[in-house]
C-alpha cells in the first residue's frame, strides 16, 4: 500500500473518509451524505442527514505531531461552556449515543490513531472571503467576547491545554536552531530569527509578571471565522492554550500581514474589540507576538510532514515578516 504521505490530496481524503465513515456508527444520525471540507493535516467533512440538518466532522491529526483525545475532549468542553454562555456563534460539539465528544479510530493506510468528534454547523461563508473594515471590527469584537468569557470559565479536573508560556508553545520539539540547515536558515537569516526568539521569550517572561493566563482560541485566523448577518464566529478549537489575550491577537493578525492595508485593518479590529473589553497591548506586543508565530509556523513547517514542501516559500516569509515586526517595535 503506498505511503501516506505519498498520496495526493484526494487519495489522503479517500483514507480519512473510511475513518469517518466507522466513527460515524456511533451518532445518532442518519447521513445522506459526507463531503470534505478539508483535509490539510485534519479531515473536516460536511455531514446531511435526512432531517435535513447539517454538521460538521473532524479526524484530526492525533498523535504524536495531533491532539490527544483527552485534548479534543478538552477542547469540547470550553466549546460547549461558550456555546451557553457566549455571544459569539460557535460549533457545539455533539455527543454520541454514549455520551461521547470524542471517538478514536484508525484505518489501514493512515498513520496513527485519529481522534473524531461532531459540531453543530456553523452558518456564513469564511470570513478571509469577507474582508473589510465592518468584519475586522466584528472579528475583534467576536475575539474580545471569548476573552471575556474566558475569565469566568471553570474548567473540569480533567481538563487539559498547553501553555504557551515559551515561544513553541506545543508538545513538539522545538526543532528550529538545532536540525534546520543553512538552506533553509543561512546565517543572516538565522541571526535575525534567533534575536526575534530573544524577543518573543522577553515579551512572556513580561506578561507572566503582569497577570494570570486565561484559555485563549489561539489559532483565530480568518480561515478559522465565519461571518453571518454581520456577526463573526468562531471555530476550529483545537489548538487553545493558555495564555494572554495579546497572544491571541497577535496570532490572528500574522495572518493579515501581507496585505497592503495591514495597518487600517488591525486599527478596526481594535476597534470591535475595544467595544468588549480594553485593549489588553501595553505597548508594541502584538507585533512581538505577529513575530512569535512566524517561528512556531517555521517550526511546524519543518516538523509536519505534510507541509514539508512549504518549508522554503514560507522561511522566505518569515525571514520579511520577523524583519519588519522587529523595526515596528524597535528592536
Amino acid at each position: 500500500m503506498k505511503d501516506y504521505y505519498d498520496l495526493t490530496e484526494r487519495g489522503r481524503r479517500n483514507r480519512m473518509r473510511a475513518i469517518a465513515w466507522k466513527a460515524l456508527e456511533r451518532w445518532p444520525f442518519d447521513v445522506t451524505s459526507m463531503r470534505a471540507m478539508s483535509d490539510a493535516t485534519n479531515g473536516v467533512f460536511r455531514l446531511d442527514t435526512t432531517d435535513g440538518d447539517r454538521f460538521a466532522m473532524r479526524v484530526s491529526l492525533g498523535p504524536p505531531i495531533g491532539h490527544t483525545p483527552d485534548e479534543t475532549r478538552s477542547e469540547a468542553e470550553w466549546l460547549h461552556a461558550l456555546a451557553e454562555q457566549s455571544s459569539v456563534p460557535v460549533p457545539d460539539p455533539v455527543p454520541t449515543v454514549d455520551g461521547e465528544y470524542v471517538v478514536v479510530e484508525s484505518a489501514e493506510g493512515v498513520p496513527n490513531e485519529r481522534p473524531c468528534s461532531i459540531y453543530t454547523w456553523l452558518d456564513g461563508p469564511i470570513l478571509a472571503d469577507r474582508i473589510d473594515r465592518r468584519s475586522m471590527e466584528a472579528y475583534g469584537a467576536a475575539m474580545a467576547h471569548l476573552h471575556e468569557q474566558a475569565l469566568s470559565f471553570q474548567p473540569s479536573a480533567s481538563f487539559t491545554a498547553s501553555s504557551f508560556d515559551s515561544v513553541y508553545p506545543y508538545d513538539d520539539p522545538f526543532v528550529l536552531f538545532e536540525t534546520v540547515g543553512d538552506d533553509l536558515l543561512p546565517q543572516a537569516r538565522r541571526a535575525l530569527f534567533q534575536e526575534a526568539f530573544t524577543v518573543v521569550d522577553a515579551a512572556i517572561r513580561d506578561l507572566e509578571r503582569s497577570e494570570p493566563m486565561r484559555i485563549t482560541h489561539a489559532d483565530l485566523h480568518v480561515w478559522n471565522a465565519k461571518i453571518h448577518r454581520g456577526r463573526v464566529g468562531v471555530f476550529d478549537f483545537e489548538d487553545m492554550l493558555w495564555g494572554w489575550p495579546v497572544q491571541d491577537i497577535g496570532t490572528a493578525l500574522y495572518y493579515l500581514w501581507s496585505r497592503d492595508d495591514f495597518d487600517d485593518l488591525c486599527d478596526h479590529f481594535r476597534t470591535g474589540y475595544e467595544t468588549v473589553a480594553p485593549w489588553p497591548d501595553p505597548g508594541a506586543q502584538v507585533d512581538t507576538f505577529i513575530a512569535g508565530r512566524t517561528l512556531v509556523m517555521a517550526n511546524d513547517v519543518v516538523i509536519v510532514p505534510e507541509w514539508r514542501d512549504e518549508a522554503p516559500a514560507l522561511f522566505e516569509r518569515g525571514e520579511r515578516r520577523i524583519r519588519d515586526m522587529l523595526m515596528r517595535i524597535g528592536s
